[in-house]
């Protein structure tokens, strides 16, 4: 195909959505989850965990460790990994519940239960989890 500026245009439109959908500073480390449906009820929750450079693989690895057996739970409708571009030692989990009580089943879990215990050996600050209340 000839390279002029109608097919340019056809080509770097698809990049530039991309860029537009993707936050600039993060990388998104998550793996093909099947689409649930949320609800006006669904809970909404952010968690940031840091650590200092030197242990950013294995806060990687342990943040890696939840996302499986995570995804498999009743009650999560979505469970995503990011790390920020710009601190390599900083995770954000992006997370959507169907309710509290499935969040709350979720930190007892014993997948969970190790992860925090590792987290406490792992990060340089205070873990930060927010729930929010989708308004628009």
């Amino acid at each position: 195909m000839a390279t002029n500026r109608r097919n340019f245009l056809k080509v770097s439109s698809g990049t530039a959505l991309l860029a537009a959908l993707v936050p600039a500073g993060s990388t998104l480390l998550s793996f093909t989850q099947k689409q649930k449906t949320m609800s006006k009820n669904t809970l909404h929750v952010v968690a940031i965990a840091e650590t200092s450079a030197d242990k950013a693989e294995q806060l990687k690895s342990v943040c890696l460790g939840l996302i499986a057996p995570t995804r498999k739970e009743v009650g999560c409708i979505s469970y995503e990994l990011y790390q920020d571009t710009t601190n390599s030692g900083k995770f954000i989990f992006i997370e959507n519940w169907q309710s509290k009580e499935h969040l709350d089943a979720h930190l007892k879990t014993p997948h969970f239960v190790a992860a925090a215990a590792a987290f406490g050996k792992i990060v340089t600050k205070d873990l930060v989890v927010m729930t929010l209340d989708k308004l628009a």
